[in-house]
């Protein structure tokens, strides 16, 4: 407005002008007003007066373009504000003339008006740029930048653009590939796992074999040695294979889960049974406790669960050299929920290691782990069981005094879409 009322009194000036200037007859004067006509879009010869309102409503009207320019010009910057992956606009010096917000949480803030060297601390991204400045073409890479102290990965992008009047700009482009990483490192693991789980076992059964074909006169009780270590290598690869599928089938939600009535105790029963003679074999002792509960549950899943956990806290309570071998199993209930415990005096667990016990194929000693016949799947498949029943299940461990595993199931379970869900009741 200000600027609006400086132009109006610089018009009414003008008028004064014109008149004396149409009285003096100074020519100069006269195509000053022709210009200020033809500027306001009327006839050189219109009325003063006339010349200034049209001037006005010219001033007017530039007024509102520039607000709708000023608006369009903020909407888009808002857009680029929201845009979730970091963005740079770069000049060919390196100084950075745009960052969305994404990009200074990727850095830092108030990046604006630094060179690109200051903002972005690494050597392979200011390299991208000076190629980018000097080729003029587009570069593209993947890189690692500490964020907060934690390792991110992003694919990189850097674009030259040439604006109007000789304007150069480095537009600079990235997407944060971590989780896409560490999907891919995850992938190679497994590969890598698997390749080793199914060579060692099958490198065993080749040997031996191999001697028993080149030597049919070996004594009866090698070959019978033999014989059984190939049988019980090639049940380890059964194993593997089977833990494998039945992993993949309930992580992709292709088993299907029966729920039912399902009478805590009785299970609980049923698996101490199953590993009493390994307990007794190894000389652990086996206790439990639980109130009378049912749940709805899949019973054989359950089953399945339980085995797992009971299974490895007997195996790698046996490995304790000193003090007492024991293994205690108890359920109880609490609020809506049913709570599973199952506590073992073995070596325990190192912190650092409690947060992959899950992951597949982790082992915390991998030496021993073979050597109790474990592929390192037993806890993912417990976890995915858990995580079908709704529940939760929480690890705590002290090395050289034990570890509990806690499981937490909703005694009721509640509908669900899942089509490989059903439920039974039992008839009365």
């Amino acid at each position: 407005m200000l600027v609006a009322f400086l132009i109006a009194i610089s018009i009414i000036v003008a008028l004064v002008v014109y008149e004396i200037a149409s009285h003096w007859k100074i020519r100069d004067y006269k195509k000053f007003f022709q210009r200020v006509a033809e500027l306001a879009g009327v006839s050189e010869d219109s009325p003063p007066i006339h010349i200034l309102q049209q001037l006005r409503n010219r001033i007017a009207m530039l007024e509102e373009e520039l607000a709708a320019v000023q608006k369009s010009r903020e909407n888009v910057l808002t857009l680029l504000d929201n845009v979730v992956d970091p963005i740079f606009f770069v000049q060919v010096d390196g100084e950075i003339i745009f960052a969305n917000k994404a990009a200074e949480m990727i850095s830092r803030s108030a990046v604006v008006s630094k060179k690109i060297h200051e903002v972005l601390e690494d050597y392979f991204l200011i390299e991208m740029f000076d190629e980018t400045v000097r080729t003029w073409q587009v570069q593209e890479a993947n890189v690692m930048l500490y964020v907060n102290g934690r390792k991110r990965y992003f694919s990189c992008k850097m674009i030259p653009v040439s604006l109007s009047k000789s304007e150069k700009r480095i537009v600079i482009l990235m997407h944060d590939i971590t989780k896409e990483h560490e999907l891919n490192e995850m992938r190679k693991e497994f590969v890598s796992n698997v390749s080793h789980e199914l060579r060692t076992p099958l490198t065993s059964i080749h040997g031996y074999a191999e001697t028993l074909l080149n030597d049919p006169d070996i004594d009866p009780e090698t070959r019978q040695r033999f014989l059984s270590i190939i049988e019980n290598e090639a049940a380890r690869m059964t194993r593997l294979i089977n833990d494998l599928l039945d992993l993949e089938r309930l992580e992709s939600g292709e088993a299907r889960f029966e729920f039912q009535p399902v009478d805590l105790c009785s299970v609980i029963k049923y698996v101490l049974s199953i590993v009493e003679p390994l307990a007794v074999q190894y000389g652990v002792k086996v206790e439990y406790s639980c109130q009378d509960i049912v749940l709805e549950a899949d019973q054989d899943r359950l089953i399945q669960m339980l085995v797992n956990l009971v299974d490895n806290a007997v195996k790698y309570t046996s490995l304790k050299e000193t003090g007492e071998k024991q293994v205690k199993v108890s359920a109880k209930l609490q609020d809506e929920s049913v709570v599973i415990k199952v506590e073992d005096t073995g070596p325990g667990i190192p912190k650092n290691a409690l947060e992959r016990i899950f992951d597949r194929f982790y082992r915390v000693d991998k030496g021993r782990s073979r050597k109790m016949g474990g592929a390192g799947l037993g806890l993912s498949i417990v976890k995915t069981i858990v995580d079908r029943h709704n529940g939760k299940i929480y690890v705590e461990s002290e090395v050289g005094v034990g570890t509990t595993f806690t499981v937490v199931l909703p005694v009721k379970q509640g509908e669900r879409k899942d089509e490989n869900v059903r439920y039974h009741q039992k008839e009365a």
